[in-house]
């Protein structure tokens, strides 16, 4: 769905600005691209493509991986005339994986927003941790973390730093456009109004501590204890 929406996105006259957007999921990697190495300690300037222009390391099956083919089904292809480029990392964020040589924490300092369109995830901390480092984020009411954000008072989505989408089995299109809705707004955002929303994508992650969340595991284990001291008595 994330796909589908930058494939909208590309398209959407409302979009003012150039937007990168990384995929950092883990695939069947393989090596590193020697052609993309090579070109990056170049000190020349290209205006031609690799083969391939989305990856930024070989997968054991090129032919068969599910970003790259629905890449090739959406006709994505990273063209200079395309407002939307993809760059897809598939491979984990060691530091050490020859092209980005950065931790996943490094990565995700450098992003202006996130997204992480759960279809299921029972809490999710990757939205929170990508708030946590001032970068807002697009997350759905189908993780945990974005049924508790809706839960939150004074919580008007993207501009107070998360944006939950409502997503269920039947409302794919739905999410595409919210996705796509949501960072054509917030690319049209001012420096000063982004700097405003990263403080309050913080702000949201500063009541998801453990000193705020651990009273109702207390709750909890307190209610369990006492249900099997009652079971014991019986």
């Amino acid at each position: 769905v994330f796909l589908e929406s930058l494939n909208r996105l590309n398209r959407d006259k409302n979009l003012h600005k150039n937007v990168l957007a990384f995929i950092n999921v883990p695939g069947w990697v393989g090596d590193p691209r020697e052609d993309l190495q090579g070109r990056l300690k170049s000190k020349e300037k290209f205006d031609t493509p690799l083969e391939v222009p989305f990856i930024t390391h070989w997968l054991h099956n090129m032919t068969h991986d599910q970003v790259l083919d629905m890449l090739k089904y959406l006709g994505m292809g990273n063209r200079p005339e395309d407002k939307v480029k993809v760059i897809f990392v598939p491979c984990y964020l060691n530091g050490r994986d020859g092209i980005m040589n950065k931790e996943y924490y490094d990565i995700l300092l450098g992003q202006d927003l996130s997204v992480y369109a759960s279809y299921y995830e029972p809490w999710g901390y990757t939205p929170l941790e990508s708030v946590a480092f001032h970068v807002p984020t697009i997350t759905t009411d189908l993780a945990g973390f974005g049924l508790w954000v809706n839960s939150l008072k004074n919580q008007h989505g993207i501009n107070d730093g998360v944006e939950v989408l409502h997503r269920s089995d039947y409302n794919y299109s739905e999410v595409a456009d919210g996705i796509k809705d949501t960072i054509t707004l917030f690319a049209d955002k001012t420096e000063k109004e982004v700097k405003e929303i990263r403080k309050r994508a913080a702000e949201v992650a500063e009541q998801a501590l453990w000193k705020h969340f651990i009273q109702y595991y207390y709750e909890a284990y307190d209610i369990a204890l006492r249900n099997a001291m009652k079971r014991q008595l019986s």
